[in-house]
């Protein structure tokens, strides 16, 4: 079954199981259905791995806006984070920023404690 699969040639049965549910003479016809079955299964993975690329890109647009609502970027405050050696991913920041705003709030904030370090002499009292 793997040598025929690995050459593009599966078995009838298989063709018609995955062609089941398909219009017209796909499901039918062997010629047609293994043709749509081979672009099918190939969308199949396609989309399998594109989905954690589309997962990440809804979690970061989660976190930037959560993240600029503190005065700070999404871009400067991951930084931050990797610099301060925060390691959580971004799945668990949007559940944060979601959830648990005081505690995105303490991310934010350690972010910008790195990000941004006060400068020496700038809390003088110039009166």
């Amino acid at each position: 079954l793997l040598s025929a699969v690995r050459y593009g040639r599966i078995p009838r049965e298989i063709v018609f199981a995955v062609a089941k549910g398909m219009y017209g003479r796909s499901k039918r016809c062997f010629k047609l259905a293994s043709r749509r079955v081979m672009k099918e299964l190939d969308h199949q993975y396609f989309l399998r791995h594109r989905r954690p690329r589309d997962m990440r890109t809804l979690w970061i647009t989660r976190i930037n806006p959560a993240a600029r609502e503190h005065g700070i970027v999404y871009n400067k405050f991951i930084c931050g984070l990797h610099r301060a050696n925060v390691h959580l991913d971004r799945k668990t920041l949007c559940t944060l920023a979601e959830t648990e705003p005081v505690t995105f709030k303490c991310l934010v904030d350690e972010a910008k404690r790195i990000m941004y370090p006060p400068k020496p002499g700038g809390n003088r009292d110039l009166s």
